[in-house]
């Protein structure tokens, strides 16, 4: 996390997993921040891709795996999703720490 109090993020590639689908490749861009609402890191972001909506995935990144659902599309053909687990980057106060989600 930045001095700044900027969310933690993924700017890259990513390969995207939905069930009967083939895996495939896409740029995304991800982030994620502690909500003292829920207690926990949330994380959201955007797929370069046009998935099913509401559809389970599986996001791999360089860093890791994180399920995640498919939320809404934009104008531009972009997934929106919403993690499910741990994000599948590195985060601060999730890495820096022994926290237990």
């Amino acid at each position: 996390m930045t001095d700044h109090g900027e969310p933690d993020g993924y700017d890259g590639e990513v390969t995207v997993d939905v069930d009967g689908e083939p895996p495939r490749t896409a740029r995304a861009v991800l982030a994620a921040r502690f909500d003292p609402l829920a207690g926990h890191v949330v994380w959201t972001g955007r797929v370069a891709a046009e998935l099913p909506l509401r559809a389970p995935l599986v996001l791999t990144t360089p860093h890791g795996r994180a399920r995640a659902e498919a939320t809404e599309h934009d104008v531009w053909g972009n997934t929106r999703v919403t993690g499910g687990d741990r994000p599948p980057f590195p985060v601060e106060v999730l890495d820096g720490a022994d926290l237990d989600r």
